[in-house]
């Protein structure tokens, strides 16, 4: 019996441990990737996002950049310090907590943004995994006590006459 709960402990530690390796890459705005004219809020429609998914902004180095910022800089478009642009062309960002993640271009002291170059996500923790299989029968176990069975033969009497 105790055999059957370590297995069990071992599993649900395993399948704990593999969440995350059920992690998604998505690309922002797929094929278009990050540049003006593309609608952010219709692609992340129906997504969901998880701790340990990455998003990637891939775009012309130098045409475009992103900004990680807060709601109010979000419908404001207000745009941060250079210092804190992400400008590779394809910056990559692990979603490593749950809430939501504003993201903007910069470009033009936010026209880019105003024109729609800007993304909301909400991250949740952790993708739901589909509950356990049901437990096995346990086995019989050898020596325990079972039902003796019913004969039909039990009341009868044998009497013997000489």
């Amino acid at each position: 019996m105790a055999s059957k709960a370590f297995l069990f402990a071992v599993i649900v530690v395993a399948a704990t441990a593999a969440a995350p390796a059920f992690a998604v890459d998505y690309v922002v705005g797929d094929d278009d990737g990050w540049k003006l004219n593309v609608n952010y809020t219709a692609w992340a429609q129906g997504k969901m996002f998880y701790v340990g998914d990455t998003i990637a902004f891939k775009y012309a180095v130098g045409v475009h950049n992103v900004y990680k910022v807060n709601g109010s800089a979000f419908r404001e478009c207000w745009v941060p310090p250079p210092s804190e642009a992400l400008r590779t062309g394809n910056d990559i960002i692990s979603l490593a907590t749950p809430g939501r993640k504003w993201y903007l271009c910069g470009v033009g002291n936010g026209t880019h943004c105003e024109s729609g170059m800007k993304l909301v996500i909400t991250v949740m923790s952790y993708a739901p995994m589909s509950a356990p299989a049901p437990a096995p029968a346990p086995f019989p176990i050898y020596g325990a006590p079972t039902k003796k069975p019913i004969t039909i033969w039990r009341n009868w009497k044998l009497k013997f006459h000489f």
